[in-house]
């Protein structure tokens, strides 16, 4: 297509990105010697260079070439015929017509990650990288080209190259010093060009050239390849592969035609269509050229997180629960990364479950090539950079510079050659993704293709579509799911649809195309060329038919009617089927004898039966191995050989003479005809016999072999019935250690059932953590201290917000944790109530530390108990006379200062001790004693009770004792006696004293 006015000069520059390691310093010099400096393109050289050392390709690199060559600058625009050279650990990628480095444009990734993964570390491959970046941004302006180095970095580059249009080119592996990387990018397929180093120029060159030639060929408003043309190169694609693109985007079908053009030179598009007339191969290119076969492990993270986070679980259990297979189809599998994407995403679902369901997967591409990688499962070294390093680590396994998918995840998927629009289609299926096809095609396949899928899915299955699809067909089958990540359902009540008429299934051997011939008169000088070599071969060559390895005739030449004839029955095309009798045998031996590798020509004469005579005919039959588009098949030739007779008018008729002569000739020719005819039975009858020998001997083959199976089998089954009674024994042994474990689990949850009764009838909040500091278990009353709930087990400690007035709750519990040290602290809450928080190690019956407990104990009351404790002793030991507090067995529970002071006594000797014990029985006068009784049973009190009692070595002083109930806490009552030497302020003079002597 003509070219927009709106584009900017750096928006149609050419980008050539060179890629090279080990070795390529000798091809760089090669090409740059023999490049033109005025291609109009920019160079972009992006080799393995030892970290941290400065490059000297520019000056090495200098001298080759007339264009400058420098190092790249960060955000330098690129120019035409110049030569930037780009140092791999900073990163570089194409952006926006420049070279950034890829830390900063965080805009543009070059290679995305799953949701939730971290990027494996170490530094990406530069030139996959580079060559990602450069396919994206320039699109069909971009070219690649992998030089001489070791590894596979550019593998993975050069596909998404050529997927948009660019071009490819590799160094011949056989003049490269170490030819790794050519030859891995050569084996994807995807490479245009193998040339040496110094042939490279005068390709790209040309290709470049062809470009410009096209582009400003086509006059305005004039499409890029008229419609009559596309439909004739669409047609023998269809009759050469079995494909029929016509339904595919005009314009995706042209851009890929007009890279084909660029690619053999050829401007217009007629002489495009002529050189697919002479070059059949060419139509096997374009139809690898019209395949999109690009993809990459996790493309386009969220989608795969939308669906793996619930979808998928929920369908997997439902499979699980109903016993049924989980059936998946990935349609345009390419080769085979989003298949084996699914398949680790559903292993990682099914990590830990018990009942795992079956899970069968069909990957299915109409590109064989790309099928055959799938089923090998082997990827470049640079898948590395789409995958999390969890991923690589357990789905893969390294080979040398590769990576091959593991067994477990390889056997859940079956790849097979599938054309969705042609074939038939997989039914009962839970899940189909169907990811950037939709957009190639138009409308009217869009609906089939839907109408297909809607067929195919199960009720409630589920259809993913590409990120720039969308579902606005069938919306009547299919509902909205996740409209971001393109996620659909099979529409609730919505009723299967019957399947849609398919064409004819695509994977039959197509014949070769046969060009229709044109007029003469018409026609150009190729035309005629064509038409006169057509003539002659139908005047002059035998006649002839082209078979398959099958034995199948795919062209018929000349008239064959002598040689072959339908055979009954349903119509077949097998050519011993449609041989006459006499030349079967000899043209199944001369089959054999080709095919097996005997000979490329094989050439015998036979009889064979013509309409009740018979005529010998030369048989020839051979190998064909050029051209390319017909290797693999056999030509097989009928040379009618001619029979002498004698000459016309050499008799005459009525001659008697002559016609006895006559007549005698008459009978030596049916006579040589019986003995031709005879000859080619013999013929037959020993052909045969040979071949019944040879099957006889094959069958006496099969039956030795078959015996000695037998033998096998029945050795085999001894061995069976032998290992059936170990399995019965050890199910008996099984069922036992099962009731064991049954009996342990009951204990143990009765046990789990008490020790949760225990804690939560115990009231006290306990709060478990793990040698993480992550939270295991916590006890109801926990909540109201720390906002914890059930769903927090796992979490970090130190993400939980507590209601104490307590900051150091994990730094505390670091160090119970680090030291085996238990801690023990008062906390209070940010209410003021008081706790008692223990810390202690957590230890297993094995005394392994599994983390910390923290228990905390309500202390609100005692701790108040102790404040008014202290504050009664605060006042008594301020009194200076003597106080006591008794016990209801008149016990001293304590006594005041003033006490000690009066009396010369120690502690040990008064507190615990009863009152009349001390100071030698002072103290213990019976009407005392009465009155004591009765003060806590009849709560009574008594006042100035006068008692003499002598202090130390003095004599005798009189003490009027005052005593009273006291209550310290509910159900708790003493007796506080209290002491003075003053006696009361109004004494009556006729008060008796008591003696403390007498006891009165």
């Amino acid at each position: 297509m003509p070219p927009s006015n709106t584009v900017s000069p750096a928006d149609a520059l050419p980008v050539v990105g060179i890629g090279g390691s080990a070795g390529s310093l000798q091809p760089l010099k090669s090409f740059l010697a023999n490049l033109p400096a005025d291609t109009g393109a920019a160079y972009v050289i992006v080799t393995h260079h030892p970290s941290g050392e400065r490059s000297l390709l520019p000056e090495i690199l200098g001298p080759q070439t007339a264009m400058p060559v420098q190092m790249v600058a960060e955000g330098e625009t690129l120019l035409p015929n110049r030569v930037y050279v780009a140092l791999p650990d900073d990163g570089w990628i194409f952006y926006r017509g420049q070279l950034v480095r890829s830390r900063k444009a965080r805009e543009h990734p070059a290679t995305p990650l799953p949701a939730g993964e971290r990027r494996r570390p170490g530094p990406p491959p530069s030139i996959d990288a580079f060559f990602r970046s450069l396919a994206e941004e320039a699109g069909r302006r971009a070219l690649a080209i992998v030089l001489s180095g070791t590894g596979s970095d550019g593998t993975l580059g050069i596909q998404v190259v050529k997927s948009l249009s660019g071009m490819v080119m590799a160094q011949d592996p056989d003049t490269a010093e170490f030819g790794d990387m050519p030859a891995n990018a050569i084996a994807t397929g995807q490479v245009d060009y193998v040339l040496p180093p110094a042939d490279m120029p005068a390709t790209l060159t040309g290709y470049l050239r062809s470009q410009v030639h096209r582009q400003t060929a086509l006059p305005g408003h004039q499409p890029a390849i008229p419609q009559g043309l596309m439909s004739q190169i669409l047609s023998r694609v269809k009759h050469r592969t079995g494909h029929d693109f016509s339904g595919y985007k005009v314009s995706t079908l042209t851009r890929r035609l007009e890279r084909r053009m660029d690619l053999r030179q050829l401007s217009d598009p007629q002489a495009y269509l002529d050189y697919l007339q002479s070059h059949p191969e060419e139509v096997n290119l374009l139809f690898q050229e019209f395949l999109i076969s690009v993809t990459n492990f996790f493309r386009d993270p969220p989608v795969w997180a939308a669906l793996g986070k619930t979808l998928l679980p929920a369908m997997l259990q439902q499979a699980a629960r109903t016993g049924q297979e989980f059936r998946a189809w990935v349609v345009g599998c390419a080769t085979g990364e989003e298949a084996f994407t699914l398949a680790i995403l559903i292993r990682e679902c099914l990590i830990d479950w018990e009942q795992v369901p079956e899970v069968r997967i069909f990957a299915t591409d109409v590109d064989q090539a790309a099928i055959e990688t799938a089923r090998r499962g082997r990827y470049p070294a640079g898948i590395a950079q789409d995958l999390s390093e969890s991923h690589l680590r357990r789905y893969f396994s390294a080979e040398n510079d590769t990576y091959r998918i593991s067994r477990e995840v390889r056997d859940m998927v079956v790849f097979a050659e599938h054309n969705a629009l042609q074939d038939p289609p997989f039914t009962s299926l839970d899940l189909v993704t169907c990811r950037n096809l939709l957009i190639y095609l138009e409308r009217d396949r869009q609906e089939r293709l839907l109408a297909v899928f809607r067929y195919a899915l199960r009720s409630h299955g589920l259809l993913l579509l590409g990120p720039s699809e969308s579902m606005d067909h069938q919306s009547e089958a299919f509902s909205v799911v996740d409209k971001d990540a393109r996620i659909y359902r099979v529409a609730e009540g919505s009723l299967a649809i019957r399947l849609p008429t398919m064409p004819n299934p695509s994977r039959l051997r197509r014949l070769p195309y046969q060009a229709p011939t044109e007029s003469s008169a018409t026609g150009s000088v190729d035309s005629l060329s064509h038409s006169v070599e057509r003539l002659i071969a139908l005047q002059f060559a035998p006649p002839a038919v082209v078979v398959n390895d099958r034995g199948e005739v795919v062209y018929v030449h000349g008239r064959i009617g002598k040689f072959l004839e339908p055979a009954s029955g349903p119509t077949r095309n097998r050519l011993l089927e449609m041989a006459r009798p006499g030349l079967r045998s000899p043209l199944s031996q001369a089959l054999q004898r080709a095919s097996g590798g005997d000979a490329d020509h094989v050439s015998r004469t036979v009889q064979v039966q013509t309409n009740g005579d018979t005529e010998p005919v030369r048989l020839e039959v051979h190998r064909i191995r050029t051209p390319t588009a017909l290797a693999g098949f056999y030509l097989v030739a009928f040379h009618p050989v001619p029979a002498t007779r004698p000459a016309s008018g050499s008799v005459d008729a009525r001659d008697p003479a002559s016609h006895r002569e006559s007549m005698g000739s008459g009978n030596g020719d049916t006579e040589a005809r019986l003995t031709r005819e005879l000859e080619a039975l013999r013929q037959d009858k020993q052909v045969a016999v040979e071949e019944m020998h040879a099957a006889n001997e094959e069958l006496q083959s099969m039956n030795e072999e078959l015996q000695s199976m037998n033998e096998e089998h029945q050795s085999s089954n001894e061995e069976l019935e032998a290992a059936k009674e170990e399995v019965e024994s050890l199910n008996q042994e099984l069922r036992s250690v099962n009731a064991e474990l049954r009996n342990r689990v009951d204990t143990l949850t009765e046990v789990n059932d008490d020790l949760k009764n225990l804690l939560d009838s115990t009231h006290l909040a306990t709060l478990f953590l793990d040698e993480a500091l992550n939270i295991k278990r916590f006890t109801p009353a926990m909540q109201d201290l720390i906002a914890v709930r059930p769903t927090d087990i796992g979490r970090p400690l130190s993400e939980l917000t507590t209601r104490l007035r307590y900051a150091t709750l994990l730094a505390d519990a670091e160090t119970v944790l680090d030291t085996l040290i238990p801690k023990e602290i008062k906390v209070q809450t940010q209410s003021g109530h008081w706790y008692l928080l223990r810390i202690q190690p957590y230890r297993s019956t094995r005394n392994v530390i599994r983390g910390v407990v923290c228990t905390f104990q309500d202390i609100q009351v005692a701790q108040g108990v102790a404040h008014g404790e202290a504050f009664f002793r605060a006042v008594v030991d301020t009194v200076r006379e003597p106080l006591l507090v008794l016990d209801p067995d008149l016990r001293v529970v304590s006594v005041n200062d003033g006490f000690y002071r009066t009396f010369p006594l120690r502690p040990e000797a008064v507190e615990g001790k009863r009152l009349f014990d001390l100071a030698d029985g002072q103290w213990d006068n019976p009407e005392l004693r009465a009155r004591l009784m009765e003060v806590l049973p009849r709560q009574q009190a008594f006042c100035d009770f006068e008692l003499s009692v002598a202090v130390g070595d003095s004599v005798p002083a009189h003490w009027w004792l005052n005593a009273r109930r006291l209550e310290l806490e509910e159900g708790t009552a003493m007796i506080l006696l209290a002491m003075d030497r003053q006696g009361p302020a109004s004494e009556p003079e006729e008060r008796v004293v008591r003696s403390a002597e007498n006891g009165q």
